[in-house]
């Protein structure tokens, strides 16, 4: 696999976090190796995470002097629920999102209280196991899930590149329905679906390009049966918007079969071109 790199500015990316610590346990191991190798060359003075797994109005900005693990899944081994992540916060760079946010008029505010959610830690145990000491920021989505709301969200965060590291964690495929129970048909739902969105995202995106995903929920197929409900991509179009003007899109990797819970899924790295 080619790896993209930009000597002045971090890539962004859009990871599948997969089903709850599922990938930590071993049971994803093709979903954990794809975010294992998502990690980009340049150490980041900070990440950014936005977790589909995280929803407020007006959009809230996470980050605390110490950060805990909010365990918002059920029905695992007692060892899913003692995950420590001792990263901390940062909180200038919180007050220069929201600053961010602000000028381009979408009002936040900093919350301190809630804990990183799987969406968040579960990526950042895999990709940084023993670099807890990296600040860690999170980011919600907005309930609205609009796309254009979170492509200009992405917008007003793309100056932040030459820092930090900024994270959409979601997944392709979240039809609870069918992760719990594969059938053939859903694995081919989550296949063409898969197949829409890298003749999207692989290659230049422009803002041509950008717009044309504004309506991704009627052009792509099958799109109501692999997402239901829109909040498991929005981080996508959050990150793809983050990444710039005139920037390349490049497939990670693509996990699928067994060792990823059966459903097609792909991570993305966008970054500048060359």
């Amino acid at each position: 696999m080619k790896t993209m790199s930009c000597p002045t500015k971090l890539p962004t990316l859009f990871l599948n976090h997969g089903g709850g610590p599922l990938p930590l346990l071993g049971v994803q191991p093709s979903i954990a190796s794809s975010i294992i190798n998502a990690r980009p060359s340049q150490t980041p003075k900070a990440i950014l995470i936005i977790s589909a797994h995280y929803e407020s109005s007006p959009v809230s900005i996470l980050s605390k002097d110490q950060h805990t693990l909010l365990f918002d899944y059920y029905g695992f081994p007692s060892q899913c629920y003692e995950y420590s992540y001792p990263a901390r916060g940062d909180d200038t760079l919180a007050s220069r999102i929201q600053s961010l946010l602000s000028a381009n008029d979408i009002e936040s505010n900093i919350e301190t209280k809630r804990g990183l959610d799987h969406g968040m830690f579960i990526p950042l145990m895999l990709m940084y196991p023993n670099n807890a000491e990296i600040p860690v920021v999170g980011l919600s989505l907005h309930p609205s899930l609009d796309v254009k709301t979170h492509m200009k969200i992405g917008k007003s965060l793309s100056t932040l590149r030459n820092e930090v590291l900024i994270i959409g964690s979601g997944y392709g495929f979240h039809n609870m329905r069918y992760l719990l129970n594969p059938t053939p048909q859903s694995i081919g739902y989550s296949k063409e679906f898969d197949e829409y969105l890298q003749s999207m995202l692989i290659g230049d995106i422009t803002e041509t390009k950008l717009n044309k995903l504004v309506t991704w929920k009627e052009d792509a197929p099958h799109a109501n049966e692999c997402h239901p409900r829109e909040e498991h991509l929005i981080p996508l179009f959050v990150v793809a918007a983050a990444a710039g003007d005139e920037c390349v899109g490049e497939l990670i990797d693509v996990a699928e079969g067994k060792r990823a819970g059966e459903h097609v899924v792909s991570n993305y790295r966008f970054s500048e071109a060359k």
